[in-house]
């Protein structure tokens, strides 16, 4: 078919402007369909979630996330075999200054957090600064840029979701998966909830734990449950990323939603690429009797026609996903939505996806009409220019 790759250029330039508005049609389409599936991506946290992650589970309460559990509880799971580290996990939910500048703030273990987060990247002498402050501080990077702070940096974290503030000295950062945290001690959280006459101490929302290898992670997660479940407390216990999917879940089948407006696009842009491909046929009844006569067979033409479609979704296609990435891949979307959208980086399987539909586009709405016209007599194809 490549011999033939000129004429199928020349072919699918002889009306531009139907070409240029098929093309833009595509790559629109393309275009949206890939911002749908890098969004979808982004709410079910898959740019947080590594190869470390997948040793990492969450303990909640069975009932509800909002019900905590006993702090106890550490102990138990760190006898459990197949478990590495427990660190107790706690969210806080204040914010800095103003109640717009909002970030996750976490209570944890330091000395297990730094070998818990094993995708992070940080300095060892600033992690062990901020083991050793009772009141220290462990800072993403980017938050620290968002607000100009610096290590050693006294800030004050205004509760939230609790009757108190947090007064806490910046001993580190890091860089990681997610880039909008704060982490602090919850030995330190745990005294200023004893000090609160609403609030009982030793509680904690979550613990978050290691397992030793792969195969420890679902042997860990039944054990825990089993020794729990017959408690005051029950705990539900998941990998970090049906933790984090659990999320999405709450704002219902989003996944579901998304999927039909990207079948609805496509299923628009399929029509109007079809009908195009229809016309261009017809108005070529002539040219396929020439090409019969000249000796052309009904596959040749029949190729011919498919490859100008899908040369034509697949430029669309170029300019669609490649226009995504490009902008996605070049925009600030931390800054622009103070660190909600962290990463909306468009992955190289949402590339392949989109490329992909964009042939399997071309090739379908060429298909039938172009089986036709390959299928017509020279004496039917002049027949109909008359």
């Amino acid at each position: 078919m490549f011999k033939y790759l000129r004429l199928m250029i020349k072919s699918a330039g002889r009306n531009r402007r139907r070409t240029a508005l098929t093309i833009l049609g595509v790559a629109a389409s393309l275009f949206l369909l890939v911002s749908l599936q890098t969004f979808l991506a982004e709410l079910e946290g898959a740019s947080t979630l590594t190869p470390s992650s997948a040793l990492r589970l969450v303990s909640i309460h069975s009932v509800s996330m909002a019900l905590p559990l006993p702090l106890a509880y550490r102990q138990r799971i760190e006898a459990v075999p197949g478990v590495e580290r427990v660190t107790p996990f706690q969210w806080f939910g204040g914010y800095y200054q103003d109640p717009q500048n909002f970030f996750a703030q976490f209570a944890v273990d330091p000395a297990v957090m730094v070998h818990v987060a094993t995708d992070y990247t940080f300095s060892q002498e600033e992690a062990q600064s901020w083991v050793k402050d009772r009141t220290g501080a462990w800072v993403a990077r980017k938050l620290m840029d968002r607000f100009g702070w610096k290590v050693g940096d006294r800030i004050t974290i205004i509760g939230g979701m609790f009757p108190f503030n947090l007064e806490l000295t910046i001993r580190g950062t890091y860089r990681g998966p997610d880039e909008n945290g704060l982490f602090f001690h919850y030995d330190y959280f745990n005294e200023l909830q004893r000090g609160s006459a609403t609030l009982a101490p030793d509680r904690v929302a979550s613990f978050w734990m290691k397992a030793r290898t792969p195969e420890d992670v679902p042997r860990v997660a039944a054990a825990i449950d089993g020794m729990f479940r017959n408690t005051d407390a029950p705990t539900r216990t998941d990998t970090e990323k049906a933790f984090t999917l659990s999320f999405a879940a709450m704002l219902g089948n989003i996944r579901l939603f998304l999927s039909l407006i990207a079948g609805a696009v496509l299923f628009a842009i399929f029509l109007v690429t079809a009908n195009t491909m229809a016309m261009t046929v017809r108005e070529r009844s002539a040219e396929v009797a020439v090409l019969k006569t000249l000796g052309f067979r009904r596959a040749q033409v029949l190729a011919m026609f498919v490859g100008e479609s899908v040369a034509v979704a697949l430029l669309g296609g170029l300019i669609g996903v490649g226009g995504a990435r490009v902008i996605f891949g070049n925009f600030d979307w931390y800054t622009a939505t103070n660190g909600i959208i962290q990463h909306f980086h468009v992955a190289p399987a949402t590339i392949a996806l989109g490329m992909a539909l964009a042939i399997l586009l071309g090739v379908i709405s060429a298909a039938v009409p172009a089986w036709r016209a390959s299928r017509q007599s020279i004496v039917t194809a002049l027949r109909q220019v008359g």
